[in-house]
């Protein structure tokens, strides 16, 4: 019988994950419309076969398809790139509590990859607007 131990997952660790997905927004909003669109789609696409021999069987075949699903509607709409995220997250989940982490050696990294994944799928629910024009002034006219 496999026995799986669930490493314990701190606050430095989920600091640390929210960190990792601000440092991706950061380098995303270099990426002008609509490449950073279709940039992350495939990269959605692609984040649904990384747990393919994760330890769930057939499942992990199911959750690539579904995520090739998403992906196909991603081209369209942001909506479902940050649904692509929420549901890796849940994967993630599963993997950290069930299965084998997505990086072997290292045992915390599907539960940070879980937060991570949540933060970049509140990013993608807003549209995922660049960060620099967050800190642009804005100029008013008046009349």
């Amino acid at each position: 019988m496999h026995t799986h131990i669930i490493p314990e997952f701190t606050i430095t660790n989920a600091l640390a994950a929210v960190l990792i997905g601000f440092v991706f927004i950061i380098i995303m909003s270099f990426v002008r419309e609509p490449s950073r669109q279709k940039i992350n789609t495939v990269i959605i696409a692609g984040a649904g076969g990384v747990y393919w021999s994760g330890g769930l069987g057939v499942w992990e075949y199911v959750f690539g398809a579904v995520m090739l699903f998403v992906a196909f509607k991603a081209l369209k709409h942001y909506y479902f790139i940050g649904i692509g995220w929420l549901l890796h997250t849940g994967w993630d989940v599963m993997h950290h509590l069930y299965g084998e982490p997505i990086i072997h050696f290292a045992p915390l990294s599907s539960a940070g990859c879980a937060v991570c994944d949540a933060v970049l799928a509140i990013w993608f629910f807003f549209g995922a607007p660049t960060i620099w024009n967050v800190f642009r002034k804005q100029s008013t006219v008046t009349t």
